[in-house]
């Protein structure tokens, strides 16, 4: 009798593991079309083998675990690429929109601006005594201070727009990092109990992956199964204990800190980091640049003008032509904008003198900018110019990245993709185990019928 009881239970044993690997299967079809699920596959173990007059006889099988195919290396690398990818393309968007702002080339951009203006003196060199120019020149330097304002506010604005931007993915940060450690604790207590929580590991690596395309992390899985996870040395995750982010500001510049600390997190990179460097460091280049080309126009024409005299009886001399010291605040100078008389044409006062007019209209061409090495025009273009280059250059990295991100990808489908192929014969293997353990248990039961009528 212990004989059949043995075997009966080594073909329960079987039919609970092939039942138990059909269900697996079944899960592995099911999520077949969905992004990151892992693999899963019931692992199986010779069950403990039972001492018998004759030797030792084996007792069926036991369901080990289920093991969720993952290849963590790949992990990292993808949370990798998915910060360069975030940083490149946050960036590359964000200065995309900054070209926009500078209209160049057209017909309305600073450049045409600044043309038209130093224009307007050569036309006054030849009329220096006529309205209709003077009121050009008027006309045009009015134009172009608007485009000093335009691109000065459009920068401003662009800080505060980016600023928004990094509270609103901090939020987002935040949930994740929550979300994350509360998913961490429910692996950790399915781990106490012996249980394999594949699923919940892959809302874990989703979580993840998500928060490397917003900042930079780092993360390691403990030996109880729980996952720590660092932002630029400081640890956001941990044993299921989380410490969220907030933004604040050390010396004008924005930065990132947990809740309970003033320390500034070493951001470098993800969309978040893309948008620091932005806030900090790029769009302030610009500013400081549009301000040195302003108050370089101001110092320069200003310098030229207040030597010049103008139309009144007797002719004065000392006006400037604009006020302001930066690209926000540059403007004509009141004394112009109320009487166009007051703009100075003559070096020396004589009716029809045309020689300041001159040097203003020449100015255009004088080396006054990054230390008299360039003209206003070719500092200006170098702006623009850089400002292209940058964001070619960062659209060549965001299809690298991408283009890596795919491979990586592609390698981990490998690993824990699923083929329907494969599942269909596992699904075949696991029936016919099935079905055979079955007819051991009908085998054993005709047995135990033909013991019992004896």
């Amino acid at each position: 009798m212990s004989g059949l009881n043995s075997i009966l239970e080594s073909a329960k044993r079987s039919l609970n593991a092939n039942q138990y690997g059909i269900g697996v299967t079944s899960h592995n079809i099911a999520n077949a079309g969905v992004a990151g699920y892992s693999r899963q596959r019931a692992v199986f173990t010779a069950s403990a083998a039972e001492k018998m007059p004759f030797g030792y006889l084996g007792s069926g099988v036991d369901i080990k675990n289920i093991q969720r195919l993952r290849d963590k290396y790949l992990d990292q690398q993808t949370y990798t690429i998915n910060s360069n990818l975030g940083q490149a393309s946050q960036r590359q968007q964000v200065l995309s929109m900054t070209e926009s702002l500078l209209q160049e080339p057209s017909d309305s951009g600073l450049n045409a601006m600044m043309t038209q203006f130093f224009g307007s003196f050569q036309d006054l060199a030849t009329h220096p005594e006529e309205s209709s120019s003077r009121n050009a020149v008027l006309q045009r330097a009015s134009l172009m201070t608007d485009s000093f304002h335009r691109l000065s506010e459009g920068l401003a604005a662009t800080k505060i727009n980016i600023s928004n931007d990094v509270e609103s993915k901090i939020e987002k940060i935040n949930t994740l990092i929550k979300s994350t450690a509360e998913i961490d604790a429910s692996i950790v207590t399915a781990n106490l109990q012996g249980q394999e929580a594949g699923d919940l590991k892959d809302q874990r690596d989703r979580n993840l992956s998500d928060l490397s395309a917003l900042i930079n992390i780092r993360s390691s899985e403990n030996e109880n199964g729980s996952m720590s996870v660092a932002i630029g040395g400081t640890m956001v995750i941990s044993n299921g204990n989380y410490q969220q982010l907030k933004t604040g500001s050390v010396a004008g510049s924005m930065v990132v800190t947990t809740l309970s600390s003033t320390t500034a997190v070493n951001v470098t990179s993800g969309e978040v980091g893309g948008l620091l460097k932005l806030y900090n460091t790029t769009i302030n280049g610009y500013q400081k640049n549009l301000d040195d080309l302003a108050q370089t126009l101001i110092t320069q024409v200003n310098k030229l003008h207040s030597a010049g005299y103008n139309l009144a009886d007797p002719a004065a001399t000392g006006i400037d032509f604009f006020t302001g010291t930066d690209a926000s605040t540059i403007s004509v100078s009141a004394a112009v904008q109320q009487d166009i008389n007051n703009i100075a044409a003559s070096a020396n006062g004589a009716p029809g003198n045309n020689e300041i007019a001159i040097a203003l209209s020449q100015l255009q061409n004088a080396k006054t900018m990054n230390g008299d090495n360039n003209t206003v025009f070719q500092f200006y273009n170098g702006i623009v110019s850089g400002l292209g280059s940058e964001i070619q250059g960062l659209d060549t990295e965001t299809k690298s990245q991408q283009l890596v991100l795919e491979q990586v990808s592609a390698q981990q489908s490998s690993v824990s993709g699923v083929s329907i192929d494969e599942e269909m014969t596992n699904l075949i293997k696991f029936q016919h185990g099935f079905e055979a353990s079955a007819r051991v248990i009908n085998a054993v039961n005709t047995l135990f019928d033909t013991l019992f009528r004896m």
